[in-house]
């Protein structure tokens, strides 16, 4: 008897989030700006337009990333922990995805919340504020505020850990020259990127001081 003949293993139907998955995915492999719905296209085996059915335009896709950077996040402000124990958790996986996802973290820092998933991420987030105490106008600034400080960490991370093992090494690393720029060299051993963890653990110390002493001053 002849051998039968080889049969493909059946496509997975596409679906919005396995898109927006297979986008994350070769956003890490390639960087943001190779992402185009024909590369994506071709990375899943099907033609453009058929993204499209799901994802009008590369917006909407680059929301559906979003939406799983978000799903990696989101755990950390599960549990019954105290609120301020898991605000500190989530802003240290927000951090996180400069780590993981280098090349998609321009993505986290940038897109404004829209869709449903990102919104339901949105207030979770700040119910955990209002839980610890907090009311609407301090929930807003200590929200932008240790939002900024996560996102230019997350810039400094991308910009660190990308240069390390690279052909033009970083040249503050190693930096030493004494005689003509003394505090530099003074400085920079602790900027390495050995020391990012120390100098945002630091960051989120002070913060989150900051945020426990006005608690106090409210409960008076």
């Amino acid at each position: 008897m002849s051998p039968r003949p080889d049969r493909k293993k059946p496509r997975e139907p596409l679906s919005r989030g396995g898109i927006a998955r297979a986008a994350l995915q070769l956003i890490d492999a390639e960087g943001l700006e190779q992402l185009s719905m024909r590369r994506l296209g071709a990375h899943l085996g099907v033609e453009a337009m058929a993204l499209y059915h799901h994802f009008p335009s590369k917006a909407e896709l680059l929301d559906g990333v979003l939406d799983c950077l978000l799903d990696e996040t989101d755990p950390a402000l599960d549990g019954d922990d105290a609120p301020l124990l898991r605000l500190r958790r989530c802003f240290d996986a927000l951090r996180g995805v400069a780590i993981h996802h280098p090349r998609a973290f321009w993505v986290l820092a940038s897109r404004r919340f829209r869709t449903e998933r990102s919104l339901a991420f949105y207030e979770r987030l700040l119910q955990a504020f209002a839980d610890a105490g907090f009311d609407a106008q301090h929930t807003a600034r200590y929200f932008r505020l240790l939002a900024g400080f996560v996102v230019g960490a997350g810039i400094a991370e991308v910009g660190s850990r990308a240069m390390q093992g690279a052909a033009t090494p970083i040249l503050l690393e190693r930096y030493a020259d004494p005689e003509r720029h003394p505090r530099i060299t003074e400085v920079v051993p602790h900027l390495r990127v050995a020391r990012l963890d120390d100098i945002f653990s630091f960051g989120l110390d002070t913060l989150f001081a900051a945020m426990e002493k006005d608690l106090r001053r409210m409960r008076r």
